[in-house]
């Protein structure tokens, strides 16, 4: 049961909005705020489904220390990356560290279902429900639906039905999680006695009105199960009705006219039930339904009494078994030329751009594709085939990108040592020696004017140059006081000379004051320019080493991304080589049911010639 739970469970993956947790805090993503840039381009990555680019954006911030901010966000998203990759081991241990860390209680919660969901892909069931336990809040809607839908089929699995059907009433109605959920237990139900409830689910889920194509095959899945639980309690009338309820171009409609054409048989009604039998064998004659029609058809001519037409119907199935045989014999000849690869890249199941130029010529193994994807185990190589194949796009990428990275460094180390003379002499400290020098003798001589209280020496150059015109008056006066009376020039003189030097000493303190502030400025202007010189001397010899280191990172990425290269190459190759033993195998298990078909047709066909001859 539990595998058929499970079943489902990534059957919802394929399409459900699936962020586990990482980027709601509040039960809404729009209400997350994203304030690291890393993060943010990260969560762009996730949201457009190119997980690579995403895990490659956080990886390269983590080792950079690019994000700040939202650790915990980042790290609980690269874990849920990891995990949607299939690194469990990656995965669970990121969230075993954040679950030890110092968390809030909301990374808390939302770790211990990632946990709880991680360990229930893994087998271990016990422990998926103790960490399940665990979560002591309601979490956002979505994820809070998939935790009620992770406990149903866990309760399944102990066969509590009580106990899963209120887990899955706590779902959120019309949720994918809910249908799921209730197909889960309808099918557990009507195998385990309980039909009558497990009907009703079913039967709830066959008729509900959808526009989603995810839901609508999930429609046709429970009619086609409510139909054949039906047969198998000889209740045919009902069973035609669920059968009649899915879709002719849908998927499962092999099987609906392959279970309709049994449910008219047990009615009795041989006409009726070789309709959609005979429709089957102008379809598709290597689907399985088919194939099983083309033995329907004569088994109930001759429960008809047709003896005759039920001998030429057996001989015709074995015929087309025959057929069959002789094809897939081809179809395992054509894997092993690598064909099926071929076939994968044409219709669009793997994706590699430039890997084929031209679409390759139609081949006989692409119409078992959709028989080889059935698998699970088929479909996860092919996924991790496709995960190898992006892996070398992004390689050949980077390595695309090397050649211009050098060049820009290239071009930046030249602007750089363009610039050099410039910032060589901005740093030039002898220079700042020579100002420091000078202020020297600058603060010198302002402390001897203070001593001296040498007031005239502050004096502003239109006052000295006044005073040396009074002397030069002085001087002139003297030389005419013999010949002429200076008496009133002398007395003008002695107030003038008495007023400039009034105003010079009186204003002595100020200046003084004016000096020792610039003298200050002086000296704050000078610490700055040693602590630029210090910064530009630095500066350029880091400039140096990281032109150095970046030109080391780039000839060191180079040779890495060459072997890197072509370590995934053989990979691929190698992952190719899987896929084709995993579709062989498929194929020879193909064509062992079909030997067992032919026999019985073969077996059949002398069974009933033995008992015409014999009448």
């Amino acid at each position: 049961m539990q595998s058929l739970c499970k079943f489902f469970y990534y059957g919802l993956g394929i399409t459900a909005v699936f962020i586990a947790g990482t980027i709601q805090a509040s039960g809404s993503a729009l209400q997350h705020r994203v304030e690291d840039l890393a993060y943010g381009q990260a969560l762009f990555h996730y949201f457009q489904q190119n997980e690579l680019p995403a895990i490659t954006q956080l990886l390269v911030a983590k080792q950079g220390s690019r994000t700040q901010t939202q650790i915990e966000e980042s790290e609980l998203l690269l874990a849920d990356l990891y995990y949607s990759y299939g690194l469990y081991r990656e995965s669970g241990m990121l969230f075993s560290r954040l679950q030890e860390e110092d968390t809030s209680a909301g990374i808390k919660n939302r770790v211990w279902f990632n946990l709880a969901r991680l360990n229930y892909d893994q087998g271990q069931y016990d422990t998926a429900r103790e960490l399940l336990a665990k979560i002591d809040d309601v979490l956002p809607v979505q994820i809070e639906s998939e935790r009620q839908y992770l406990l149903t089929n866990l309760y399944l699995g102990n066969m509590q039905y009580q106990q899963a059907v209120d887990a899955s009433r706590g779902i959120t109605a019309g949720s994918v999680w809910r249908a799921y959920a209730d197909y889960n237990l309808g099918v557990s139900m009507v195998e385990n006695n309980q039909f009558d409830q497990g009907k009703e689910l079913l039967d709830s889920l066959g008729r509900m009105p959808t526009d989603s194509i995810e839901m609508t095959a999930l429609r046709d899945q429970a009619n086609l199960a409510l139909g054949f639980s039906l047969l198998r309690r000889s209740k045919p009338e009902a069973a035609l009705a669920n059968f009649s309820r899915i879709r002719l171009q849908g998927p499962l409609s092999h099987k609906a006219l392959l279970g309709a054409g049994w449910a008219w048989s047990r009615l009795d009604n041989f006409d009726r039930a070789l309709v959609p039998w005979l429709e089957l064998t102008r379809q598709n004659s290597i689907d399985i339904a088919t194939q099983e029609a083309l033995l329907a058809i004569p088994t109930t001519l001759e429960q008809d009494r047709q003896s005759q037409l039920a001998v030429k119907y057996f001989e015709l199935a074995a015929d087309q078994f025959d057929l069959q045989l002789v094809v897939l014999d081809e179809v395992v000849t054509s894997i092993r030329q690598g064909e099926v690869i071929a076939a994968l890249q044409q219709n669009r199941l793997v994706n590699s751009p430039g890997r084929f130029d031209q679409a390759p010529p139609p081949s006989v193994a692409a119409p078992y594709l959709y028989i080889l994807m059935a698998s699970e185990a088929f479909e996860q190589e092919v996924r991790r085939y496709q995960e190898l194949l992006d892996i070398r796009i992004m390689l050949a990428h980077w390595d695309g990108n090397l050649p211009t990275l050098d060049l820009m460094l290239i071009e930046r180390r030249k602007n750089f040592e363009q610039k050099l003379p410039l910032l060589e002499q901005s740093n030039d400290l002898p220079t700042l020696t020579n100002l420091q020098r000078s202020r020297e003798n600058y603060a010198s001589k302002l402390n001897d004017i203070e001593t001296r209280q040498d007031y005239l020496s502050l004096a502003s150059v239109d006052e000295k140059q006044q005073l040396q015109r009074l002397d030069r008056i002085a001087l002139g006066l003297n030389k005419l006081r013999d010949r002429k009376n200076t008496d009133s020039e002398a007395d003008m003189h002695r107030l003038l000379s008495g007023l400039l030097d009034w105003q010079i000493s009186t204003d002595y303190a100020p200046r003084l004051w004016q000096a020792r502030k610039q003298l200050h400025a002086l000296d704050r202007a000078m610490l700055e320019s040693e602590q630029r010189a210090q910064s530009l001397a630095q500066l350029t010899d880091l400039s140096r080493a990281r032109f150095a280191e970046f030109e080391h990172r780039i000839d060191g990425q180079d040779a890495r991304i060459k072997n890197l290269y072509e370590r995934v190459g053989r990979l691929i190759n190698r992952q190719e080589s899987r896929i084709n033993r995993l579709a062989i195998s498929a194929i020879q298990q193909q064509q062992q049911r079909i030997i067992q078909l032919r026999l019985n047709a073969r077996y059949s066909v002398a069974r009933l010639y033995d008992s015409l001859v014999s009448e």
